[in-house]
């Protein structure tokens, strides 16, 4: 045997015996345990960031939905707009609309008829 040199049979202190190859093996695995476990903390907590955070999947759902919704209104008043605007045309250019808005609103009459109004 040689000056310096242990026999790989001795055994380390603090150690119950375990080699210096098995001492490293079970290193290793511990070390890799370890990054997995750490691994998958990061993992989860990313996951549960991209799901439940302000800028997370559930609010994108929620607007998606709002966007529906504020689409669907659009597209009725956009309706709206252009029965109203038929509308303006209408009563602008039809002699019959016109005449008929006169009666029925201002009360007005040819100068041969009467009108007869009653309480509403």
């Amino acid at each position: 045997m040689a000056i310096g040199r242990e026999s790989t049979a001795q055994k380390q202190p603090g150690r119950k015996g375990k080699s210096l190859r098995g001492q490293i093996v079970s290193e290793r695995r511990r070390r890799v345990r370890i990054t997995l476990a750490m691994f998958a903390i990061v993992l989860v907590i990313i996951g549960l960031n991209l799901i439940f955070d302000e800028a997370g999947f559930i609010k994108y759902i929620n607007l998606k939905k709002e966007e529906k919704v504020i689409e669907q209104n659009i597209a009725r008043i956009e309706k709206e707009i252009t029965a109203l605007k038929e509308e303006i045309i209408e009563i602008k250019t039809d002699p019959f609309h016109i005449e008929k808005q006169a009666r029925e609103d201002l009360g007005l009459a040819k100068p041969d008829e009467y009108v007869f109004l009653y309480g509403k």
